[in-house]
């Protein structure tokens, strides 16, 4: 943790807000990496959804509780979302739990959920703790219309139906911890497989990973599966993307979409985003705004159309191109 990580986890959330709220209206805040040499004519925005429903918070610290209320907000909000990024053209890289792709599923003979699943050791992380039960104890094994918000193949034909060439990408099978210590690679292996498999009777391949809650590891797991990229925060909220150590691309994550717990007015977060676009375009570097499916209705409604429309007029204007992660990462490695 740097140390502005310890002086702000020091704070109320109250004085968080402020802080935040100084560090924008100062300039100070995103950050960029003014070193970095571009290969890039334009400023690049991408968007990227964490699209997990029910499954995000089946073993949550804060949220276990709304499990099923957060997996039925996503499902009503995903038709909204997608007739807001048709009508501007913008596409998004859906990071999506495989479970999702079923719309059905039943018990094995043994009475488990997924039997031909491994399952993780119990662990305690940041976010989640599992420490007693079965892993798939909340999966309903019944079908989309009995338990919609673990089920999602009617939502996903509606994505791969767009007018807007979205990307489909992988969040794992389960929104299990990946890395290295509380997923052995056998494990990490399973999960991607299941996904790569459901995907593909879509037509779809998979290239980019939103590694679940941040849990980064098992990168060569998805290397070996032929994935290309994957999102992680860096050093600086606009910066450029990188090729890692196993040849795929690292690409920056900046900033995430939804209702604040600071009570700032929606004044603030157009000027906070306007700021983010103002210097991507500026340094030509990259600029990656993520949201849950499952965002709050005050934002849905009265931020993300003018967030999507800010973000069409600097397009128009010729200062940015916006990607999916898939097609930034051919860009990176093309420019090598």
């Amino acid at each position: 943790m740097n140390v502005y990580s310890k002086i702000r986890a020091s704070l109320s959330v109250r004085n968080q807000g402020r802080l935040t709220k100084f560090l924008v209206n100062s300039g100070i805040k995103p950050t960029v990496n003014k070193a970095a040499k571009s290969p890039f004519e334009k400023g690049i925005v991408i968007f990227s959804a964490d699209f997990e429903m029910a499954w995000a918070f089946s073993f949550s610290k804060t949220k276990q509780k709304e499990a099923i209320e957060k997996g039925l907000s996503e499902r009503k909000n995903v038709p909204v979302i997608l007739d807001l990024f048709e009508k501007y053209n913008i596409p998004v890289t859906w990071a999506t739990v495989g479970h999702l792709f079923l719309s059905q599923c039943i018990r094995g003979v043994n009475g488990l959920a997924h039997p031909e699943m491994p399952r993780p050791g119990f662990f305690e992380n940041r976010n989640w703790n599992f420490s007693s039960g079965d892993w798939y104890q909340h999966d309903s094994c019944t079908d989309v219309k009995s338990d919609p918000a673990w089920y999602a193949s009617d939502l996903i034909d509606r994505i791969i139906a767009s007018k807007t060439n979205h990307e489909i990408g992988c969040h794992t099978f389960s929104h299990i911890d990946f890395t290295y210590k509380n997923c052995p690679k056998s494990l990490a292996d399973a999960e991607i497989d299941a996904c790569i498999k459901l995907a593909a009777d879509k037509g779809i391949k998979l290239n980019s990973m939103v590694f679940p809650g941040g849990t980064f590891g098992n990168y060569e797991s998805l290397k070996e599966r032929g994935f290309t990229c994957y999102r992680k925060p860096m050093r600086y909220h606009i910066d450029l993307p990188y090729v890692d150590s196993h040849g795929m691309v690292a690409i920056p994550s900046s900033l995430g979409l939804d209702k604040d717990p600071y009570g700032w007015t929606k004044e603030f977060h157009l000027k906070m985003i306007r700021n983010y676009l103002i210097k991507a375009a500026k340094y030509k570097l990259v600029c990656h705004f993520w949201f849950h499916p499952s965002m709050d209705k005050w934002y849905l409604e009265n931020l993300m159309p003018e967030v999507l429309k800010m973000v069409a007029d600097y397009r128009s204007s010729g200062k940015i191109e916006v990607k999916t992660m898939s097609k930034l990462a051919e860009e990176v490695v093309g420019n090598r």
